[in-house]
């Protein structure tokens, strides 16, 4: 499995080459330069695609939010419940006088400690209780937050510059306005508010790690890809390409450097960072307003410093919960990987269905997109990094 992976790693920097880009190129143009590229589609022709792709992209949103937001910040927040149930067996009394008065007598007392399933264990469940306490639109608690929190942040981007320290600078100084999403998100129905900047401080810390943590993410992978220089080394992968046992295992770990160095800042800094900030943030919740699972704020004493807030915060993070967000994200993966592919298959089906010109003029156009997209992917965020 290894040397497949590898050889199709391989395979894809020997296609990403100047012949390659220039076919991309030429492939953009193909639309512009046909036939149809000065007629435009006719719309009722391809509405049933239209349709089918807005319906897929609605849904793919829905589970990102739902799944990605509303489950998973539970999931970081929700602590093991526990009931302690006391019963007391008192002694059997006979017609006889007791030699002890009854008050004074020992009565058994029987404990039964039952640990309860977290709620959000389960996708099903979880989706299950959200409905439960705030009705079927419970599934997107906090959407109207997380527009205005966004809008927020492209604006002050776009004002002062789309760079990595204005892109922090803005999530650190946008920290309350995300606060208040999360409460939307955690609280009961209709008691979440935002609460008085002055409280807002110990925020500042965890903010601005995950922001950095987010921009690491992005920025540490292709660092890594371009210290291994895997975009100047065409010969070696070449040799490597023809099974050269050596230069195929270097080369196979130089490429797998990547993907691991991604895999390993998400994992281990920026996941327990984001639930680190989402705890804190329930944490101060007011003391009226309770979350809508079970949530130990323990670790958040008075008194604490934002730095001592933060590293308890962090270490209450455990394993346990750890593993439960995991698998919240990988079930949304999974979700959203099948109905991408469903729905590709029903356009699919739909484009030859309709045949004729629409069908060759469509052909093209995908050709076309697809090419612009992979070129831009290359420049912006893929192996041209490197």
């Amino acid at each position: 499995m290894l040397g497949h992976v590898v050889r199709r790693g391989m395979a894809h920097l020997q296609d990403v080459s100047p012949e390659y880009v220039a076919k991309l190129e030429e492939d953009s143009q193909l639309y512009a330069n046909s036939d149809y590229g000065m007629v435009l589609i006719d719309p009722r022709a391809v509405l049933p695609v239209l349709i089918t792709s807005t319906v897929v992209f609605v849904i793919l949103a829905s589970i990102q939010y739902t799944h990605g937001q509303v489950v998973a910040s539970l999931a970081m927040i929700e602590s093991p419940s526990s009931n302690l149930i006391v019963k007391r067996n008192e002694p059997a009394y006979t017609d006889e006088k007791p030699l002890i008065p009854a008050p004074e007598l020992d009565a058994d007392v029987e404990l039964t400690l039952i640990n309860h399933k977290p709620i959000t264990a389960s996708l099903c469940g979880t989706l299950v209780h959200l409905r439960r306490v705030g009705g079927w639109f419970a599934h997107w608690r906090g959407l109207h937050i997380s527009i205005l929190y966004m809008i927020l942040h492209a604006a002050f981007t776009h004002i002062f510059g789309a760079s990595r320290l204005i892109s922090i600078a803005g999530c650190v100084l946008l920290s309350p306005v995300h606060m208040l999403w999360t409460h939307s998100i955690i609280a009961l129905p209709r008691t979440a508010r935002l609460i008085h900047l002055k409280q807002c401080t110990p925020l500042v810390l965890p903010t601005l790690i995950v922001a950095l943590a987010q921009q690491a993410t992005c920025f540490l992978p292709s660092l890594v890809g371009s210290l291994l220089d895997l975009r100047s080394s065409p010969e070696k992968v070449w040799i490597a390409a023809q099974g050269e046992p050596l230069a195929l295992t270097l080369m196979g770990l130089r490429i797998l450097a990547v993907p691991f160095t991604f895999a390993v800042i998400a994992l281990f800094v920026l996941l327990p960072a984001a639930a680190t900030l989402t705890r804190i943030e329930a944490a101060l919740l007011p003391a009226d307003v309770h979350t809508i699972v079970p949530f130990d704020d323990s670790f958040a004493m008075a008194g604490l410093s934002s730095k001592a807030l933060f590293v308890a915060a962090w270490r209450s993070f455990d394993r346990a919960a750890r593993l439960r967000v995991l698998k919240v994200y990988a079930k949304m993966l999974f979700v959203q990987f099948a109905i991408l592919l469903t729905g590709t298959a029903v356009m699919t089906a739909e484009v030859y269905v309709i045949g004729g010109d629409t069908k060759s003029r469509l052909t093209l156009a995908y050709t076309s997109a697809r090419a612009l997209l992979e070129l831009d992917a290359l420049e912006h965020n893929g192996l041209y990094w490197f």
